[in-house]
């Protein structure tokens, strides 16, 4: 089991005219670096299309119909009913839909549960790579967690969002600009020298050598490489 660094940040979207349901939705779900934008439900008839990756949506009875409607107004979201009750019938045609449901009251792990199972098919829908693995290294990309020879590493948050983008463009040169501009920041002399530094805390934690890395390369005048890794590092879910 590897250390967790910062999880990616999941764009959540909650559809109810209960802000005691926001409050509680706010409370539970970002925690863990999420974003959650609440809304009165309202803003589905008005074709809402706010860019986001699990859309909830707060209903007294399971109705497929408003699922339908929040399919096609969010096409890629994920989307999870929260209701006062329904009927096994439906609850098995909302999991044809492509949508999950969960009754209240819920406990707060089922509901972390089904958003992470809901970001983690987003994950995939994307076709993004899930593990990179070179040597005794591996980086779970969705989990944001690295370890090596088994064994967790604790990175900082800026150090696994460069080793990140660099484990997704594994093998190619990355500029000073792209990293930086992944990471929020600008092309400047400062940001340049903080970049080196994220670099080198990652040789030292990531490489057998840190005078003489075999992983994390440096590119003259360009930026950064990280190796190809060997073998397919896009792999689903073994479920």
């Amino acid at each position: 089991m590897s250390a967790s660094c910062s999880r990616p940040l999941a764009r959540l979207l909650a559809l109810s005219d209960e802000v005691q349901l926001h409050r509680l939705l706010r409370s539970i779900l970002t925690t863990e670096g999420r974003a959650l934008v609440a809304q009165p439900f309202a803003r589905l008839s008005g074709g809402a299309r706010e860019a986001c990756d699990v859309v909830l949506i707060d209903l007294d009875r399971l109705d497929l119909g408003v699922v339908a409607k929040a399919k096609r107004v969010f096409p890629g979201a994920e989307i999870l009913a929260l209701c006062g009750e329904s009927r096994e019938a439906d609850r098995v045609a909302a999991l044809e839909m492509g949508a999950d449901c969960l009754e209240r009251p819920f406990r707060a792990a089922d509901l972390r549960a089904r958003v992470r199972a809901a970001e983690l098919r987003r994950f995939y829908a994307r076709e993004e790579r899930r593990y990179y693995r070179r040597g005794a290294l591996t980086v779970d990309l969705f989990e944001r967690r690295v370890s090596r020879d088994g064994r967790p590493l604790a990175l900082t948050p800026s150090e696994i969002d460069v080793l990140a983008f660099l484990a997704r463009e594994a093998g190619r040169a990355a500029r000073f600009v792209e990293i930086l501009e992944a990471l929020g920041r600008d092309d400047s002399p400062r940001d340049r020298q903080a970049l080196r530094a994220f670099v080198s805390g990652l040789r030292r934690k990531i490489e057998r050598d840190a005078g003489r890395p075999e992983l994390l390369l440096s590119e003259p005048r360009i930026g950064y490489r990280l190796v190809a890794e060997r073998g397919d590092g896009r792999r689903g879910p073994s479920f």
